[in-house]
């Protein structure tokens, strides 16, 4: 079985389910996780998202795949999460134009879902 998350990134695979491919899903899965969860996945990406950075970095965007696009999707789900935390309180905040309805064109760019599940 391939590795879920690159070697150094162990302690982030209780959180794997936040690897989303597409804004979309990351939004979904920010409204469905509750708020005690999506605080501990943010504590969590605070503290280890400079080192997911500065490993990601010398990478060509179009060339992550695999444990690194996780490690990747799961940045991208913090930026999706700290709305949640920083300005909601809420996973399900009331005053905001409903989820479901926002389809992000952009999820059709080339790379948007690469990184295939292993």
């Amino acid at each position: 079985m391939a590795e879920m998350l690159p070697p150094g990134f162990e302690d982030l695979l209780p959180f794997i389910d936040w690897a989303k491919p597409t804004e979309l899903e990351r939004n979904d899965k920010r409204w469905s996780a509750s708020l005690e969860e999506s605080q501990a996945f943010y504590d969590r990406m605070i503290e280890r998202g400079p080192a997911a950075l500065e490993y990601l970095a010398p990478f060509e965007l179009s060339a992550i795949g695999g444990a690194d696009r996780r490690l990747l999707d799961m940045c991208l789900a913090l930026a999706e999460c700290s709305a949640t935390i920083e300005m909601y309180g809420d996973p399900r905040p009331k005053y905001v134009f409903p989820i479901a309805r926002f389809v992000p064109t952009h999820d059709a760019w080339p790379l948007a879902g690469m990184g295939g599940r292993a």
